[in-house]
């Protein structure tokens, strides 16, 4: 692969586009971008060989930081390490857990140190049981990190954090990863989903909880070896409940139930619906959302933002996207692309200097 593209002879980079971007596009998180882009150059050549290439690794990993002050009154400002995923599912084995692929190179700050030289507790550092794609070969776990403030005034910043929504496809039969999780305070009562948030402002005795997202897995889940299912369950990185529900695996105590589990895999592969004809699983999230955005919607979306200039694209698109779900739940289903053109001109008829704005980035 390499070598086929050391002879690359041209690459194709449409100005204002996000591998291109003009002033005043936002470039901070290039990194994200750039990891995005090893991705999708990895499905693309997945398309065409899939049986050699691996599923998605886990994304992005969230940079965490925390800006606090120590007990004397001292600002402190340090970064806690990074928290992401493993890489995908291959061939020839699982993924690698906790960070692999296109980070494997970084690496993490010891607990100690951070605890010695930032005014936190460390509450659990980890890896993510059931996070990784299930799979003849499963998709790298991802990391939880849990930590406590005590300090007013404190803000966590965690960066770079991907697969929110969009989850790390699996290939060939392989199941997608899970999807990164940001919370505040988890398993009490005042728990906040922070979504993607990625500033978060902290009072004394705050919890904060990341979970990276998991790797995709590859291969038939039902075709991995049942002690390698074991293995997993007994190291706390597949759950009973996924060995079973997953990849038919039944586990009486610290063995397999080899006549319970050749059965109940029969019984999964018959209750199965068709082969999917697709190379890839993308998740429960991106499938119900491209019943929405279908191929056809979302080339008219683009179509539109590219004509409008930089500062008003964020803002459009995500008018757009409110507004088509607005439509859709109200069961006006028009046709795909005559839909987004329709709520783009009830969208400009209510900011006139939307139309100005697009004449004069196309003059």
């Amino acid at each position: 692969m390499y070598q086929v593209m050391d002879y690359a002879e041209k690459s194709v980079l449409p100005e204002g586009t996000v591998v291109n971007a003009t002033a005043p596009a936002a470039v901070g998180m290039r990194s994200l971008t750039c990891k995005i882009t090893h991705m999708l150059t990895f499905g693309v050549f997945s398309r065409a060989i899939p049986e050699r290439m691996p599923a998605c690794s886990a994304g992005g990993m969230a940079i965490v930081t925390v800006k606090t002050m120590d007990h004397a009154g001292r600002g402190v400002m340090a970064s806690l390490g990074p928290v992401g995923g493993g890489a995908g599912g291959m061939a020839t084995g699982d993924g690698s857990d906790g960070s692999g692929a296109n980070n494997a190179f970084l690496r993490n700050t010891p607990v100690e140190i951070n605890e010695l030289e930032v005014p936190i507790r460390m509450r659990r550092y980890c890896l993510a049981p059931d996070s990784g794609g299930a799979g003849t070969y499963r998709g790298g776990l991802g990391l939880t990190m849990e930590f406590e403030v005590f300090t007013p005034g404190t803000t966590v910043t965690a960066r770079n954090r991907d697969r929110t929504y969009f989850a790390s496809w699996g290939v060939l039969g392989g199941g997608a990863g899970a999807n990164a999780i940001f919370t505040r305070n988890p398993d009490g009562p005042d728990t906040e989903a922070l979504g993607n948030t990625d500033v978060v402002p902290c009072k004394p005795g705050d919890r904060i909880r990341l979970v990276g997202a998991g790797a995709g897995g590859f291969g038939d889940p039902l075709l991995r070896e049942p002690r390698r299912v074991l293995t997993d369950v007994l190291s706390g990185y597949v759950s009973l409940e996924a060995a079973r529900r997953l990849y038919g695996v039944l586990i009486d105590g610290s063995r397999v139930d080899e006549d319970g589990t050749r059965r109940l895999r029969q019984e999964m592969q018959k209750a199965r619906p068709e082969q999917q004809k697709d190379v890839f699983d993308f998740g429960l999230y991106r499938t119900a959302f491209e019943t929405r955005w279908t191929e056809a919607r979302y080339r008219e979306l683009t179509d539109i933002l590219a004509r409008l200039p930089v500062a008003w694209r964020f803002f459009v698109k995500h008018q757009l996207f409110d507004a088509l779900d607005a439509r859709l739940k109200a069961g006006r289903p028009e046709e795909d692309a005559e839909l987004v053109r329709e709520l783009f001109d009830e969208l400009a008829a209510r900011y006139p200097t939307l139309r100005t704005s697009e004449r004069q980035a196309a003059g």
